[in-house]
């Protein structure tokens, strides 16, 4: 199983962005996928330091994908985040089937 692990600058989440990573983070999580959010301060992963120190704190955010580094400078969509973990539909999204306006259906 991939590990997903977003390194960013603080912990406080203010940017819509930021909601919507939290928000799919903590869905995958319920689902049993390995995904965490860390602050830099906490992180100790050798790449994730170096490239802090090469680059600076403006290529946070920083997505590991099994403590390597695949996506710099921004959040990763939900579609990235789906196709680097193998997500099934109607985990991140909600499920909809067209049939939302009838009771018990199945719809979110």
């Amino acid at each position: 199983m991939k590990s997903l692990v977003i390194v960013d600058r603080k912990n406080p989440i203010s940017s819509p962005d930021e909601i919507r990573v939290s928000s799919v983070l903590l869905k995958l999580k319920d689902a049993g996928f390995d995904v965490s959010r860390m602050k830099i301060s906490e992180c100790c992963a050798s790449s994730v330091l170096h490239l802090v120190e090469q680059k600076g704190e403006m290529i946070l955010p920083i997505t590991l994908v099994n403590n390597f580094p695949m996506i710099t400078g921004r959040y990763p969509s939900n579609d990235e985040i789906k196709q680097i973990l193998s997500v099934p539909d109607g985990i991140i999204e909600p499920k909809h089937c067209g049939c939302c306006c009838i009771e018990g259906c199945g719809c979110e």
